[in-house]
């Protein structure tokens, strides 16, 4: 990077701070005012939902609507989102000045230097934006967006199966392969904001190209993307053809087929399904060999589909791991469903608000 870019990225990062520290003080109520509320968004890449916690720590206001029809509306990302959370602060009924701040977790990683959203190719819309200092100014109030798992990991360490641990990783199985790191009581984003990225260690070099642009990463082989690949072997060519010409169908559909054939006894989909989890041990044991957490939560679309997975992991984390990181290690499933992340995405607030 060349001396002016650097400068014109400090210069950046530092008007961010500055404006987000004038309105934190801005929005602070007096004493024995109305309690102020923080606001959760979680933009996933097929739905958004948005939820407000408030100083009882109970989660209100639920709303989820389609993600891409969301970005759209007002023809770019940044002003359909002010749109969006102006309408929902409307129906609400909420004063401005009661709100803290909003925090959003997006499907991709944020780098912590620049402030941009990188690596979004399933919301094109974000990809490359720099989302907290665009939208702040047009909502008038603090906005802190991180990772999306990152704040599921928040989300259960402050609400959830995680309340008083301080070392866990939470591990998130979609269509792809998530995970989020708490240490030492504190959510570890890494020095660039791109840490616990587990779905692109490498399994098998030279192996299957991911989306990344790497080959081999585990993601392509202990994930929905995964079932996708030993989808053809497994269903009926009637059935392929079926799924692959319904515009309906999304690209890893073929992931719930897989899962719908094991539970109807099919042998081949149960040995791709024990394969799959038995790759996630691996890469779980990877993970708490280095970091020794004391908690792994184990969660996403595929391990609720399947839940005969944890088991796999569990027994393949116990015979693989070292036996000191693993003696008193738990493996566990979340507690907060699906509103984990706006949980996570609303305790941001209050930690960057603080």
């Amino acid at each position: 990077m060349d001396e002016t870019r650097s400068k014109r990225s400090w210069l950046g990062r530092l008007g961010v701070v500055l404006y987000r520290r004038a309105l934190i003080i801005l929005f602070e109520r007096p004493p024995g005012t109305q309690a102020m509320i923080t606001i959760g968004i979680d933009i996933g890449a097929t739905k958004t939902a948005i939820a407000t916690l408030e100083a009882d720590g109970a989660l209100r206001a639920f709303r989820k609507v389609p993600s891409a029809k969301m970005l759209s509306e007002k023809g770019n990302a940044v002003d359909s989102l002010r749109l969006f959370i102006d309408d929902y602060v409307s129906m609400a009924g909420y004063e401005r000045e009661s709100i803290r701040g909003i925090g959003i977790g997006v499907p991709a990683v944020l780098d912590s230097y620049t402030q941009e959203i990188v690596s979004c190719p399933n919301l094109p819309g974000l990809d490359r934006l720099p989302l907290e200092a665009m939208l702040s100014p047009k909502i008038d109030l603090p906005v802190f967006v991180e990772n999306d798992v990152n704040l599921i990991a928040l989300g259960e360490h402050s609400f959830g199966r995680g309340r008083g641990i301080n070392d866990l990783a939470c591990v998130y199985v979609g269509s792809g392969l998530g995970c989020g790191l708490i240490l030492n009581g504190q959510l570890y984003p890494g020095a660039d904001g791109a840490a616990a990225e587990l779905g692109h260690a490498i399994y098998e070099p030279n192996g299957r190209l991911c989306s990344c642009g790497a080959r081999g990463c585990y993601e392509m082989y202990c994930s929905g993307k995964a079932l996708t690949f030993d989808a053809p072997g497994i269903l009926g060519d009637s059935e392929m053809k079926a799924m692959l010409s319904d515009e309906s169908y999304g690209p890893w559909a073929l992931a719930e087929k897989v899962i719908e054939a094991a539970k109807a006894g099919n042998p081949n989909a149960n040995g791709a399904l024990t394969k799959s989890f038995f790759i996630l041990g691996l890469a779980i044991t990877n993970l708490v060999n280095i970091l020794n957490p004391r908690l792994v939560i184990l969660g996403g679309g595929i391990v609720g589909g399947w839940p005969e997975g944890l088991r796999t992991v569990r027994e393949t984390v116990n015979t693989t791991a070292r036996s000191v990181a693993r003696d008193r290690l738990i493996i566990d499933t979340p507690q907060l469903g699906e509103t984990a992340g706006l949980y996570g995405a609303a305790r941001l607030v209050e930690i960057k608000t603080r």
